[in-house]
């Protein structure tokens, strides 16, 4: 899927998938790790 010439709005806002599966574990990690701390 090639990406469109004029995408500098997109320039902007420039996310690794590394950092957004680190934001996505993150996501999914931190209320199970709460929920596990409170749990005890």
């Amino acid at each position: 899927m090639p990406e469109p010439p004029n995408n500098s709005q997109k320039n902007v806002l420039k996310i690794d998938p590394g950092t957004l599966l680190l934001i996505i574990a993150a996501l999914i990690l931190l209320p199970l790790l709460l929920t596990g701390f409170l749990g005890q």
